[in-house]
């Protein structure tokens, strides 16, 4: 305790939406953080619980989707952009306090977006990942099912919807880890869904390794 007062006092946290010290992101702000209007996951049209259509379903994919935070708000996406390029991972447990995954999800594997090796050297820890960790709140592994055998251009910076896909198409695999989940429910993890290209070519290469079912869990959408 005294150490962590210590390295407060030399380092003092602010809020990274309205600069107050004390946190990186204060309980008033946190509070006011908008929820997700939540879509499915195969057309990104407004659903119930994000359930995928069922016309949207004919297809290998994804059951349905969960986002969490609105991403069109700006509040949130100074908390996202403080997490992917200030590396902060502190700010994944301060804007998830409170939050668990659904007692639906319990006894299902969580499996995280891969970020290509050297990005994940780079930045220091896969974001989906913590994301994962911190919803299971110790209760369940996060699996880490996939691999990302090619390296992208970041998705965010891609506008072009036909761009996104092209830019992903082919862009991942099944790890040794990932052979095991054969038969299970996964819920695939990231920490934005905006087109949905890189959860649904994900889902896609889990289905085809036998997957029974796959959500996806996002930060924010």
């Amino acid at each position: 305790a005294i150490l962590d007062f210590v390295f407060d006092f030399i380092f003092p946290k602010f809020c990274v939406v309205c600069g107050q010290e004390g946190a990186f992101l204060c309980q008033k702000c946190r509070k006011g953080l908008p929820m997700a209007l939540q879509v499915c996951p195969m057309c990104t049209h407004p659903s119930i619980y994000g359930l995928t259509h069922d016309y949207c379903g004919k297809k290998p994919g994804m059951e349905g989707l969960i986002a969490i935070f609105d991403y069109k708000n700006e509040a949130v996406r100074r908390v996202i952009e403080a997490i992917k390029f200030s590396f902060n991972r502190d700010l994944i447990g301060d804007v998830l306090s409170g939050w668990r995954l659904p007692k639906g999800f319990g006894k299902m594997a969580l499996v995280p977006v891969p970020l290509h090796r050297l990005r994940e050297n780079w930045r220091g820890f896969n974001q989906a990942e913590l994301i994962g960790l911190q919803m299971a709140g110790g209760k369940v592994g996060v699996i880490r099912g996939l691999v990302r055998v090619r390296a992208t251009s970041q998705q965010a910076r891609t506008v072009n919807r036909e761009i996104r896909a092209e830019n992903i198409r082919g862009a991942f695999g099944l790890s040794r880890e990932g052979e095991r989940l054969s038969g299970k429910r996964v819920v695939l993890i990231d920490d934005v869904f905006t087109s949905g290209v890189t959860m649904r070519e994900c889902a896609k290469m889990l289905k085809k390794a036998g997957v029974k079912q796959v959500w996806g869990l996002v930060l924010a959408r």
